[in-house]
Parts: C-alpha cells; structure tokens; sequence
C-alpha cells in the first residue's frame, strides 16, 4: 500500500464514522422526545381520570381549574414524584347553564421543559 492509498482508506473511513455518529445523534435524540411524550400523555390521562371520577358536577370547576402541579407539588393527584421536569395545568370551562347546554370542557396540558414536550388531551363532562 501507498501513502495516498492509506490516506485515501483514512478519509473515506472518518466520513463513514462521522455519518454513523450523526445517525446515533439524531436517534438519540428521537428516542428522548418520544419517552417524554408517552410520559407527558400517561400524566395527562391520568389526570383526566381523576377529573372524570369526581362525583360531585358542581364542584368541578372550583375544584379542578387553574391547578398547575410539577413533581415537587405534593398535593398532585394523582402523585407526579417520579416525572421530574414536567408540569401538569388543567383547565375546566363551564358552557352553559342553559336550557339546551351544560357541559364542562376540561382540558390537561402537561410539557416536558428539557424537551420542550407538549400534550394536551380534553374531556367533555355533560352536567349530571
């Protein structure tokens, strides 16, 4: 072998690894976001089952909206001590009372600030 075939072998061998790098980069990278999607939709589910169990429709309101909870809240139900680095805001938006409509629209927003994560889910609740 010569000297230009080995430098030659070099270079095509760095521009292979440099790919390969930037492959596992990217999936990396890919990888975190989706585990903080399916733990940012997990917390908001959740909570949405929480809301939608509370037995009494004329407290749900009071009760649930403008809450803002993060690991550190200890009064999150349900519990957030394990998902560190996400917040969890619910909002209730009452339509009606009327003749014809009167519904709750609650609405869980959870982000994840590493990641810069957001999942929101809703539920509708008819007056009961």
């Amino acid at each position: 072998m010569t000297l230009i075939e080995v430098i030659i072998s070099v270079m095509i061998l760095s521009g292979v690894l440099i790919g390969l790098s930037n492959f596992t980069r990217r999936f990396q990278s890919l990888t975190n976001n989706h585990d903080a999607l399916a733990i940012a939709s997990e917390l908001a589910t959740a909570r949405l089952e929480v809301v939608a169990q509370h037995r009494v429709y004329l407290t749900l309101l009071a009760t649930f909206d403008g809450t803002v909870e993060t690991s550190a809240t200890t009064a999150a139900n349900p519990p957030m001590t394990q998902a560190i680095g996400y917040t969890r805001t619910t909002t209730v938006v009452r339509t009606g009372p009327t003749s014809t409509a009167d519904y709750l629209t609650v609405t869980v927003t959870v982000t994840h600030q590493p990641t810069s994560t957001t999942v929101r889910k809703s539920l509708v609740i008819a007056a009961f």
